[in-house]
């Protein structure tokens, strides 16, 4: 990803997805991004009753400093959120000063039909 607030990249790493060699963009599960601590906030500002900066941006944690955190703020197409990217090159990818960051997890294996989804909303809904 090629921040064009500050000019830096930084390479996100994307496990465990579909990868559809025909398309040109990359889809992306936001409850399984969530599952891995990134926050996802796709509601459009202006939908939002008061904006603020955290708004329509996904905030990723970095696998390598903790206290450091990547704001990628969301774009919209027609109805559909997104944000623009590229393959990292090879260098970009071996280089211990370009920052890495996991969209989702390596482990344990997503199931997304997995039924303890729906459990754990049951789980959450007996509390209101």
């Amino acid at each position: 990803y090629d921040n064009p607030q500050i000019g830096e990249t930084s390479v996100l790493l994307i496990n465990q997805a579909i990868m559809i060699p025909s398309m040109m963009n990359i889809l992306l599960c936001p409850m399984q991004c969530r599952l891995n601590n990134v926050s996802v906030n796709d509601v459009p500002k202006f939908l939002v009753k008061n904006p603020t900066a955290n708004d329509h941006l996904v905030i990723i944690p970095s696998d390598d400093d903790v206290m450091s955190f990547l704001h990628i703020p969301l774009k919209l197409q027609g109805v559909t959120s997104y944000f623009p990217v590229r393959a990292a090159t090879l260098a970009e990818y071996e280089n211990d000063h370009v920052l890495k960051f996991h969209f989702t997890a390596e482990a344990p294996d997503w199931d997304p039909g997995s039924s303890s989804f729906a459990s754990q909303e049951d789980s959450m809904l007996e509390l209101f």
